[in-house]
């Protein structure tokens, strides 16, 4: 690119680079990471005139959620049915997770 003289660099992270939840912490960690790496070159790169642009989406329905674990190691979401066009239909998460 910077042979070209031009270019764009786009990115796809999350909005998790910039606002948590709990029990996201590696995940958050590394989207904030990903965030600060591109907004550093977006600066390098500004006076060779290539833009980078980082896109980060809201929720986007993975099983994340579903898989991810506390802390301890336990099971921290629960269990979610999707109907064939990928409508939710019911969700449960223990909203207390580890706590008795």
């Amino acid at each position: 690119m910077l042979r070209q003289g031009r270019g764009h660099i786009v990115v796809i992270s999350s909005v998790q680079g910039r606002i948590s939840i709990p029990y996201r912490s590696a995940y958050a960690a590394s989207k904030h990471a990903t965030q600060a790496y591109f907004d550093c070159l977006r600066a390098e790169l500004e006076e060779h005139h290539i833009p980078v642009t980082v896109i980060s989406p809201g929720y986007i329905r993975t099983n994340l959620s579903v898989n991810a674990v506390t802390g301890d190691g336990s099971k921290y979401g629960g269990e979610t049915e999707l109907s064939r066009n990928g409508s939710v239909h019911a969700i449960t998460i223990d909203p207390n997770p580890g706590c008795n």
